[in-house]
């Protein structure tokens, strides 16, 4: 029985990244990557599918692509395609607009989402499982099934209740991202205006409470300053779920050698992000040319969708894709990687690709499908499979279990009895 389990198993992994080769790659070298990428566990830090999911009672076994972005851009994620993937785990993002944060409901919206990552996980019991530790990856891995993980992508997420934010690990949320893309009451965001010179104090419990239970703590989308508030507190190893490196591309989402080499030091990961907006100065350059020369007609439709903003945004990203820009390759993303290899070392950096939360991907990249993309390309820079296993998953796991091993040695009650020790690698 075990031999039989094995054999699908294995049939299972070669069907999930067996895929035609694109003309201009080298047949032996995709070979080799494909039985890497195989073998690998993979883990993807942020996948944003969530939402249609439960907007649009998007069902994973449907081809999605058959279903369009507002620009036209294919969905980047279904069943078929994560299969394709070799993904092992993805973190399905619990996704919570600023906007529930001004005008309340935030709570609703992420419970919302977490229902609709459970619903899809029982409709399709032979191919997703669901996960809440390292080793449900690993076992995940063997049985041939892939991980549905999920984040909460917006700390506001708990309006302010450290009951809330218990209540979501309960329910098996494994990281947190402290804000999205506003400032709110204890943390502050990349690009909206500081009110908390980082992380107010009720921030810093909350680091703490997610260090006691064992949940992941994310820095995407803060200020520097939180970046440095967090590594200051935090006693266990963090994450970027969904940054690449400022050393490259000069981005406020992105992460600042600095900040980079504190993370190492903290034994914390950079999972990558695909978006060619974070990837590449040469693309922002160009979309900021092209978004001075429709200043008027992007005027026009802030104006015409005043009180509609998803309308808004449905009508600026056709203006875009009608005015297309040269698109940097996916081997931006391994730029990203070599960065950090460099840096600090290939021991602190992963994969967050933010499918479907993005409107666009790098060239040569369709979605999900197309991760192996990335394996190929670290192969043919000379990474060993070693450090290419590192990055794909191996790093993350590591992560996911020091950050575990910390919460089972000093998790306390509520009353705070003894004291929580500096986590060092």
């Amino acid at each position: 029985m075990k031999v039989l389990l094995l054999f699908f198993v294995l049939v299972f992994c070669f069907q999930a990244v067996s895929q035609t080769m694109p003309p201009d790659l080298d047949p032996k070298l995709w070979e080799r990557a494909l039985k890497i990428h195989k073998g690998a566990i993979i883990v993807d830090g942020h996948n944003d599918i969530t939402t249609p999911m439960a907007d649009e009672n998007l069902d994973l076994r449907t081809d999605t692509r058959g279903k369009f972005h507002q620009d036209g851009t294919p969905f980047h994620t279904d069943l078929n395609r994560l299969k394709l993937s070799g993904i092992t785990g993805v973190f399905f993002s619990i996704y919570v607009s600023g906007s529930y944060y001004r005008t309340g409901g935030a709570m609703r919206r992420a419970i919302d989402l977490i229902d609709a990552v459970y619903r899809e996980v029982e409709k399709n019991p032979d191919a997703l499982t669901m996960c809440y530790t390292a080793a449900d990856i690993r076992r995940a891995k063997r049985q041939g099934k892939i991980c549905a993980l999920m984040g909460i992508e917006g700390g506001y997420a708990i309006e302010n209740s450290l009951s809330a934010l218990r209540t979501f690990y309960r329910l098996g949320v494994r990281y947190m991202t402290l804000t999205h893309n506003v400032t709110h009451d204890w943390a502050d965001a990349h690009r909206d205006e500081p009110r908390n010179n980082g992380l107010s104090e009720f921030g810093k419990e909350v680091v703490r409470e997610m260090n006691r239970l064992g949940m992941l703590v994310d820095i995407s989308h803060v200020s520097d300053k939180v970046m440095n508030d967090v590594l200051d507190i935090s006693i266990a190893p963090i994450i970027a779920s969904h940054s690449s490196a400022r050393g490259v591309a000069n981005h406020t989402r992105n992460i600042p050698d600095d900040i980079l080499r504190r993370i190492a030091q903290n034994g914390g990961v950079v999972m990558i992000n695909f978006y060619p907006v974070f990837l590449d100065d040469n693309y922002n350059k160009a979309d900021s040319e092209r978004r001075e020369r429709l200043k008027l007609q992007l005027e026009a439709l802030r104006e015409k969708y005043k009180n509609d903003q998803k309308a808004f945004v449905e009508a600026e990203r056709r203006l875009l894709a009608e005015n297309p820009i040269p698109v940097p390759s996916y081997k931006r993303i391994v730029d990203h990687i070599d960065h950090i290899k460099k840096t600090v070392g290939i021991d602190y950096v992963g994969i967050g690709s933010d499918f479907d939360g993005i409107p666009l991907l790098p060239d040569g990249m369709r979605g999900a499908e197309d991760l192996i993309l990335v394996t190929y390309e670290m192969l043919r820079r000379g990474y060993t499979e070693q450090e290419i296993r590192k990055v794909l998953g191996g790093n993350f796991l590591r992560v996911f279990e020091q950050v575990e091993r910390i919460a089972r040695i000093n998790r306390r009650q509520i009353s705070g009895e003894g004291s929580l020790k500096k986590f060092s690698r």
